[in-house]
């Protein structure tokens, strides 16, 4: 049995080869995300692991004998779902390998603006000194603020409980999840214009989807307090951003606090970077030593679970089960 990995951020793949080799599975890695580069790797593998390559209809259908694709990381938008299910592929993502990272990646950015950091750094390398050496209008405590949580799954779920351990309150909106099971983490459901009009920072926490996809634009900022700030940490491409580049500009939010970009990396003169008050990290939320380790331990799992005849533990497209239980039938 042969697992190809398309393309991969870790420094040595030692963790998943240990894995397979426990379990007599071959292991072929390569850096390539183009499409017929991957096609002529993976054509025979039984099993394939994704970083950012994109997996298209056109990959899927040339897999000879795949059972399983694994996408290294939480979201899967980069693999033609649909596509596999209908070839009786198996998708699995990782969703919980860097939920205490990215949590804290939230929190800490809102932390960073609500203590206003930066502007405190700036005023000391440019000679100043004391209280007065930034502007303090709109400076409120920090347990006078509310963040905003634009979906309430895994990761918002941990970012409410430490933005509550600084005495923030939090409010949440997700169509998806009961008011009761908001409310059962000590947070207020709300409508998406209650989020907006409330919120002191906005954090983005949903998969990209077509639903998702552009989200956040104009008519959201509007809806946002002047002082406040958009967060985020889920997918760029949730906001547009030449409407977060207008809303900037015209002053209708007061910054962005962005870890993903529309287009990574981003261009080094794009309009949203080197601005005082857009804060922006290179994709690095989820990413400590720990969780790159979990993410390539958890990746080969998964691939074992499944080339042993199990059913993969977190399977995005549980309608395939269905699909091969009718063949076998």
């Amino acid at each position: 049995m042969k697992t190809v990995i398309t393309d991969h951020p870790f420094p040595t793949l030692d963790l998943a080869q240990a894995i397979f080799s426990r379990n007599g599975i071959d292991l072929e890695a390569m850096q390539a995300r183009d499409p017929e580069t991957v096609i002529a790797r993976a054509r025979t593998a039984d099993a394939l692991m994704v970083g950012m390559a994109r997996i298209d209809k056109k990959v899927v259908d040339a897999l000879e004998r795949c059972k399983i694709i694994v996408r290294l990381g939480v979201g899967f938008d980069n693999v033609d779902v649909p596509a596999a299910t209908a070839r009786g592929i198996m998708v699995a993502n990782i969703p919980d390998f860097c939920t205490e990272e990215v949590s804290d990646h939230a929190v800490a950015l809102i932390l960073m603006i609500a203590r206003r950091i930066l502007p405190g750094q700036k005023a000391v390398r440019e000679g100043k000194w004391g209280p007065r050496a930034i502007e303090f209008d709109s400076f409120k405590r920090v347990k006078e603020q509310t963040v905003g949580l634009y979906g309430f799954g895994r990761i918002a779920r941990i970012v409410a409980e430490k933005a509550k351990g600084a005495k923030l309150n939090c409010i949440a909106f997700d169509p998806f999840i009961s008011k009761d099971a908001v409310s059962a983490a000590g947070v207020e459901k709300v409508e998406m214009k209650g989020l907006l009009a409330r919120s002191d920072y906005v954090s983005l926490h949903t998969p990209l989807t077509k639903e998702t996809e552009s989200s956040f634009g104009m008519e959201q900022f509007r809806a946002m307090k002047r002082t406040a700030w958009v967060i985020n940490t889920s997918r760029g491409q949730v906001i547009k951003e030449d409407d977060l580049i207008a809303a900037l500009d015209q002053k209708l939010i007061a910054g962005a606090a962005l870890d993903v970009m529309a287009k990574e990396p981003p261009d080094k003169n794009h309009p949203l970077l080197n601005r005082d008050n857009v804060i922006v990290t290179p994709h690095m939320g989820g990413w400590t030593w720990d969780s790159r380790n979990d993410l390539q331990t958890k990746g080969a799992e998964e691939v074992v679970r499944v080339l042993k005849g199990e059913k993969a533990r977190n399977l995005v497209n549980p309608e395939v089960l269905s699909k091969k239980q009718a063949k076998s039938g």
